[in-house]
């Protein structure tokens, strides 16, 4: 019975051990958005310039307008959207979107701002 006590205070105190390095070994940066980042944004237009070509803007949180190009046109209005960011370095106005994900619909713009306090 003392064995059994005694190997289990020493696996805690190992096991207490073992989360208290690795805490310090992969430290969290809270400004740091990582190589890759998702941003939540809204598809506010989709402009046909080609035959097979469209300009898809969709606006983020903080009023930002963001373009890709989609070769389906299957973007609308309304459409809120997930695009897969790449972080080219300190200014996010130059990162790239990497991919775009369909998240749902809404087909009110002003009411989709209201609802998500959106500027």
């Amino acid at each position: 019975m003392k064995k059994q006590i005694r190997a289990a205070i020493i696996a805690t105190i190992v096991t207490c051990i073992i989360i208290i390095s690795s805490s310090f070994a992969m430290p969290a940066f809270a400004e740091d958005r990582g190589e890759f980042y998702p941003k939540l944004t809204v598809v506010i237009s989709s402009v046909r310039i080609d035959s097979n070509l469209w300009v898809v803007d969709c606006r983020d949180k903080e009023g930002n307008i963001w373009s890709f190009f989609d070769d389906e046109g299957t973007w609308k209005q309304g459409d809120i959207i997930n695009l897969l960011m790449w972080n080219m370095g300190e200014n996010e106005k130059e990162d790239e979107i990497i991919e775009v994900y369909w998240e749902g619909y809404f087909d009110n713009l002003k009411m989709c701002y209201q609802i998500m306090n959106w500027r």
